[in-house]
């Protein structure tokens, strides 16, 4: 259930404290911008280098997995810098003729992504992602940092302009992640510490999850949280990547072994499991 994502750094109270940040901002808060990023990440390369090809790319939040409330109907868009470019000129922002990425104020488009440098494969991501992004004049700079030092700068100081995160509910039912995608939620990263939705669109995911979580009925509540699923893959809060698949092994004298996609991920029918007679 892990997805492993790209978070741009869409806080608004950086202002006169962090004006470096506050200025690279206005690229981030262009939906245009992200769309263009998420068109330039090559997701099929992050699952052959990252996980040598046992892995699954994303374009949301809900990974196939989970296939009660898999929102199958996302597009699942394919790697174009092209269409990634003809983004970006639609917002404003102009290619020189050097390769270098200009806003449509004559600034360079460069800034840094954050990775936990005690994860080898989340830095491997941010470099991947580095480098897509480096073909569209972009110029990504990856800063591995201590865990604790990451998880401060994005949910205490906001001193951060794009990261490499992960999350993973316990539950493959939405209700698990309501402190994410709820406006006043704990682990509502882009926007964390709000007590009101900053965005319309927001809004609507809050009207969607609440209304999911009282309804009882189940295809009335996927219906609902598809429409959450469609939202983050349009309006980008989160970049989506790729997740990670489990494999787990056994003797083959062991019955009744049957994995499961939530932790313990081996034992969760411990009570079921038996030795068969050699």
């Amino acid at each position: 259930l892990e997805y492993n994502f790209l978070l741009l750094n869409l806080k608004d109270d950086t202002g006169q404290r962090l004006p470096e940040i506050a200025r690279k901002q206005r690229w981030f808060r262009e939906p245009k911008f992200r769309q263009a990023i998420a068109a330039a990440v090559d997701r099929q390369g992050v699952v052959r280098l990252v996980y040598q090809g046992r892995g699954t790319p994303l374009w949301a939040n809900v990974t196939p997995g989970n296939k009660l409330w898999l929102n199958s109907a996302i597009a699942q868009v394919q790697r174009s810098p092209a269409r990634a470019r003809e983004l970006l000129r639609s917002a404003g922002f102009l290619l020189k003729s050097d390769g270098t990425l200009l806003d449509g104020s004559g600034q360079s488009v460069e800034f840094s992504i954050a990775a936990p440098a005690n994860n080898s494969q989340r830095v491997q991501i941010a470099t991947i992602i580095q480098q897509d992004l480096q073909q569209l004049g972009m110029k990504v700079h990856v800063v591995p940092l201590e865990f604790r030092a990451l998880v401060d700068r994005v949910t205490q100081t906001h001193d951060y302009e794009a990261a490499i995160m992960a999350l993973g509910s316990g539950d493959v039912d939405p209700n698990g992640e309501m402190n994410v995608w709820l406006s006043a939620g704990s682990t509502h990263l882009w926007h964390l510490g709000q007590r009101q939705p900053a965005t319309p669109w927001e809004a609507e995911i809050d009207r969607l999850m609440q209304q999911q979580m009282t309804t009882r009925d189940y295809a009335q509540r996927k219906h609902l949280f598809d429409r959450v699923q469609e939202i983050v893959a349009q309006e980008l809060p989160i970049i989506a990547v790729a997740s990670p698949n489990i494999l787990v092994g056994a003797k083959k004298d062991l019955g009744n072994f049957r994995p499961a996609i939530l932790d313990h991920y081996t034992l969760s029918n411990v009570e079921e499991l038996f030795w068969r007679k050699k």
